[in-house]
């Protein structure tokens, strides 16, 4: 998903890859292939190309006053037979096209496409936290002991610290090297992959990186958490409880939990460049990574979202306020809040989340005051994190034409 959740799995998938994700991603900033020289771009065509030839599946669109824009699909959602893979699967688990019997060939992606959202996904677990506490069941300020009391320091860890990534939890998607979590996967797997204690038992083994609140550092393992406090809570899987409160409400009909439910057709596959061709990658756990980076969706969707947090509906005003409200840890590149990085650009409030999972980078990116939200989906696990190209695409979206607003 983002930085310190694929460095050290990556050394074992192809060499080549750097540690995935945007700005965010790990801990500092943006460190993904960043665009290529080239003269000014003219168009979103040329933005695109620049930054992502060869046939990398590129799903674009531009929201403006809540309504579309700009929406084109680029290169190849599924480049065809035959498939190149590298190195072993090391997570273990049959591949989406294997699965569910996809048809397969040279299929462009397009605005149904559904395409592994990474890191984008923790917008929508920290989202599940302000819900339980807008219904009294928790409150951000609980202390993580409530709910793991055998963690270490859980008593000076709260859920505000996981949302904010201030809690000092060292990252568990590690394997092979410290602090290596090889077993509490092995454990998942046996488990069944519903069983998240295993996770929660490891972290007793690994001291806490600094005291909590005192500094940030970007870990999947506070989302990993926060996906299981929301099961625990509400007595629902992360996925059920996200489709009941969020996705359902939102008529969000193609975002989940995994991969969409069978038959299963218009899904990207991820690719890679390993220092000579594409291949290929073996796709990650969504499962094992519920909560920080497990969810599938199109960019239609993820619209319905960025709408539903601009204003109170299924979030009351204080839980808005909430979740923009950023950590005492300002970021050259934007502070975090609850699943969200808070900036600018240009002078304009720029709200954001990229990420980076096995085959896929991605973004979505908000401007709250000009009412406009540029969505970038790809299936190029080591290109150009859209991070980079999205001060490229934002002044074109200020002089696009003002669309019908699909407010009431």
């Amino acid at each position: 998903m983002r930085f310190p959740f694929a460095a050290i799995i990556l050394a074992s998938c192809i060499s080549v890859l750097s540690a995935c994700g945007g700005s965010g991603a790990i801990v500092g900033p943006p460190v993904m292939a960043t665009p290529k020289p080239t003269l000014p771009p003219t168009s979103i065509d040329d933005i695109v190309q620049n930054n992502y030839p060869g046939g990398w599946g590129v799903e674009l669109a531009i929201y403006k006053n809540g309504a579309l824009a700009y929406e084109k699909g680029y290169g190849l959602r599924d480049r065809g037979l035959p498939d190149t893979f590298v190195n072993q699967n090391i997570w273990g688990i049959e591949q989406p096209d294997k699965l569910f019997n996809m048809p397969r060939g040279q299929f462009k992606p397009d605005a149904a496409t559904a395409f592994d959202l990474a890191s984008v996904s923790k917008e929508f677990t920290a989202g599940a936290i302000l819900l339980l506490q807008q219904d009294g069941k928790l409150s951000v300020n609980d202390p993580l002991s409530k709910y793991f009391p055998g963690i270490p320091d859980a008593t000076q860890i709260t859920l505000l610290d996981l949302l904010n990534h201030t809690s000092g939890l060292v990252e568990y998607n590690n394997f092979g090297s410290y602090p290596d979590f090889s077993a509490a996967y092995a454990q998942f797997m046996a488990d069944g992959q519903t069983n998240y204690q295993p996770i929660a038992t490891a972290l007793q083994s690994f001291p806490l990186l600094f005291t909590p609140g005192t500094q940030y550092n970007y870990s999947n393992t506070d989302y990993v958490l926060l996906g299981t406090i929301v099961a625990h809570v509400s007595g629902e899987p992360l996925g059920t409880f996200l489709r009941q409160r969020i996705f359902g409400p939102l008529g969000m009909t193609q975002t989940n939990q995994g991969y969409p439910t069978p038959p299963v057709t218009d899904l990207a596959l991820g690719y890679a460049f390993d220092g000579v061709s594409v291949v290929r990658t073996w796709q990650w756990n969504l499962q094992w990574l519920a909560g920080p980076g497990g969810l599938t969706s199109t960019v239609g969707d993820i619209e319905k979202w960025d709408e539903a947090v601009r204003a109170p509906g299924i979030f009351t005003q204080a839980s808005l306020t909430q979740m923009f409200t950023p950590c005492a840890f300002p970021q050259s590149y934007g502070t975090y809040a609850d699943g969200w990085f808070i900036s600018t650009l240009g002078g304009h409030p720029y709200v954001w989340h990229d990420g980076a999972i096995g085959g896929f980078v991605t973004m979505n990116a908000t401007f709250p005051a000009d009412d406009i939200d540029i969505i970038v989906l790809v299936n190029d696990f080591t290109g150009t994190d859209p991070y980079f190209i999205i001060p490229q695409l934002f002044p074109i979206a200020l002089t696009m034409n003002n669309a019908p607003s699909r407010r009431h």
